[in-house]
Order: C-alpha cells, then structure tokens, then sequence
C-alpha cells in the first residue's frame, strides 16, 4: 500500500514538474517581452533573469508605438479582417460537416478522405491558385462595373480583387480542419433528436440551422478561437495581396513598421508585440471553457 501510494505521489510530481516546464517553455517569450516593454532602460534586454524583471517601470515603449505607427489602423483592419473570416469558416465548416456527418450520398467517404489529405499540402501551394483566381475576379468585377454602367468611384476592383479585404480573407474560409471539427461534433449529437425533427416534417436546413448547430456550440466556439488565432497572426497572403498601408493587418503593418524606422529599437519592438498579442489572449480568457469543451466533444 505506502509503495503505490509512493508511486502514485512520484507520478504526481512528474506530471506537474512537465506541465510546469511546458509552460514556463511556451510562454517564457510573452513574458520577456512583456518585460522588455515595461522597462524604460533597455540594457538589460540580453541579461538573465534580469530580463524578467522591468527596470525602470514605464509605458513610454507603449506610447512611442501609437505615437510613430498607425496601430490603431492595423489594429482595425485585423478586426475586420478575423470577424468576416470567422464568419466564413463557421458558415462553411458547418455546412459542408453536415452532409458529411448526417446524410447517406455516393462518394461521402472518398470526399471527406479528400479534404482531410489537403491538411498534409503546405499552405504555400496555394498561393499561385489563389494569387491568379484573385486577380481575375478584380478584372471580372472591373468588366461587370463597366457593363452595368455602375459609377467610376465604386471601384469594383478594390472590393473583390488584390489589395481588398475580401481578397485576403477568402482563402481561409474552407479550411480542412473547420469541416473535420464540425462533422466530429455532428456525429456526436443523438440520432434521436435528427429523427424528430423529421417527423415534425423539418427539411434538411432547418435541422442543421435550428438543431445540430444550437446543440455543436462548444464545437463551434473552439473553431471560433482557432480561427481567430489564424487569422489575426496571418502573415503572408496578406502582405502578398495587401499593397495599401490603410489597409494592413497588424500581423503585416508591424513587421514592416519594425524592420524599418523602428529596427534599432528592441524595445519597441517588443512593447508592439505585446500589444499585439494582448487581444487575443483577452478573446480567450473569456472563452476558455467553449473552447476545452469543444476540443473534448471533437476527441470522443
């Protein structure tokens, strides 16, 4: 008995001595730059642990960010940018994991076995495809304005083709791992319930709008937080299509803003970092528990 109770209290102390190396591992980085940006003497950037420890306390890095960058510029486009492309995945994961999940067709299986092996390709295949597709739908729009005799200043190009919000966002809105998630969390919902709704003579839409989406919303939540995370750190498409400066996201206006006027100072670097990171952390502190139970209704 004291030899397992041994075991067991060793076991313990392992398993917490990883999830305490994990964490400190993961957001040791977080904190460092945190402290940095605090810190109104920079000399101790490169020291440890001093670097832990803000010397100097002060918001001065922070101010000289909204000072000497449109933050507040990049921070709305990223805003607009992350809630139309949240809109998108849910839209599409959840349409396309139904079907999957709940109706009989030839081919389902070959279809899911499909979207599932796209999680295998690099995001960097797509850039080509999309890059060309983009620029077509820009001079389609451009010839539908000039059919429709639509006026000059709507500048249909801008709305759908490169350097537009919809062009940088629409890329991201079938995203295997949405439909995997949604179709997991469809497949978990009670037969039963489906059933019913049948027999009450509601069509296909109905049950998957007014059923299974209010019942998968865990599920949905955790796509939320996933997307959310994806697009706002989005990078590269966006500064591949994006050319205006008005309407860069965070992700790409800092890096351009920092490798310019402000890479001789780490500092703000740093403090710019922080503040950019700091949104999403928020978002999750409040939605934690939808996105843990989301993960464990996809996992069963």
């Amino acid at each position: 008995m004291a030899s397992n109770t041994l075991r067991r209290i060793i076991g313990l102390i392992l398993q917490y001595a990883g999830l305490l190396a994990f964490m400190a591992f993961t957001t040791f980085p977080f904190f460092w730059a945190l402290s940095v940006a605090l810190s109104a003497d920079p000399s101790y950037i490169w020291l440890f642990p001093d670097a832990f420890v803000p010397h100097d306390f002060s918001f001065m890095w922070f101010k000289r960010v909204f000072a000497e960058m449109p933050f507040m510029v990049y921070l709305k486009n990223s805003t607009i940018m992350s809630f139309w492309t949240i809109i998108g995945v849910v839209a599409v994961s959840v349409m396309a994991g139904y079907p999957l999940a709940r109706l009989k067709f030839p081919g389902r299986g070959l279809i899911f076995a499909g979207i599932i092996a796209t999680l295998m390709l690099p995001s960097e295949t797509n850039i080509i495809p999309n890059f060309i597709t983009l620029k077509n739908f820009g001079m389609w729009a451009a010839a539908l304005q000039e059919h429709l005799h639509l006026p000059s200043d709507w500048n249909m190009r801008e709305w759908v083709g490169l350097n537009s919000y919809f062009g940088a966002i629409i890329p991201n809105f079938a995203g295997a791992f949405g439909i995997f998630l949604m179709k997991q969390a469809f497949e978990q919902i009670p037969q039963d319930l489906v059933d019913a709704a049948r027999v009450d003579g509601a069509t296909e839409l109905q049950i998957m709008w007014r059923v299974m989406v209010p019942v998968s919303i865990p599920s949905i939540a955790a796509l939320t937080i996933f997307t959310l995370v994806n697009a706002w750190n989005d990078y590269l498409w966006p500064s591949i299509v994006m050319n205006s400066k008005e309407k860069l996201p965070l992700a790409v206006g800092v890096f351009n803003d920092l490798t310019g006027p402000f890479a001789t100072s780490t500092s703000l670097v740093m403090a710019a970092i922080v503040m950019t990171v700091i949104p999403v952390l928020i978002f999750f502190a409040f939605t934690q528990r939808y996105f843990i139970g989301g993960l464990d209704g996809a996992v069963k």
